[in-house]
């Protein structure tokens, strides 16, 4: 799909190199297109804020990393996210499968997924949900622009809308 593409041309463009993950089918498509590209490298995760943790560290270490995760660790990353990555400043993009909307099947989606923008309100950090595919390049160009311009976390939200939804 196109917005797989243009999400991984914009962390190319701005020279993030390691991929930081938790396996889902949505960010698939992401990791699919970056294991083919030699600019990355990826590391596969246990956790997700072990995936916070990492790519803190990645930054401390003059590098630029990403996380990409379903939804549903969201919810596991918070303590790491307001005790590390926003009082310390590192900058964090997220990039997030957000299930639990529009055309989900699996009850077990539906609340984090529906609560991710507030709890994303909550901690401050921005976020961006990615509905079209005329808007993917602009939106995630800015997002990543963001999170080094505050030194901070960015989400971005990979909707159904854009990704499609099982059957």
């Amino acid at each position: 799909m196109q917005w797989a593409q243009t999400i991984v041309g914009c962390l190319k463009a701005v020279n993030i190199r390691f991929v930081n993950y938790l396996p889902d089918a949505m960010g698939e498509q992401i990791l699919r297109l970056a294991r083919n590209d030699p600019h990355f490298d990826l590391l596969p995760l246990a956790r997700e804020e072990e995936g916070v943790g990492v790519t803190c560290g990645q930054a401390l270490g003059g590098g630029r990393g990403v996380l990409v995760m379903p939804v549903s660790g969201l919810g596991n990353c918070i303590n790491a996210l307001a005790s590390l990555a926003i009082p310390y400043k590192f900058p964090l993009p997220m990039v997030i499968a957000h299930r639990g909307d529009l055309g989900e099947f699996n009850p077990t989606q539906v609340t984090m997924g529906q609560s991710a923008p507030e709890i994303l309100h909550a901690l401050r950090i921005p976020f961006f949900e990615l509905r079209r595919e005329d808007e993917v390049q602009q939106l995630t160009e800015g997002a990543l622009r963001l999170t080094y311009a505050t030194e901070g976390p960015v989400a971005v939200l990979i909707s159904t809308q854009v990704a499609g939804w099982k059957e």
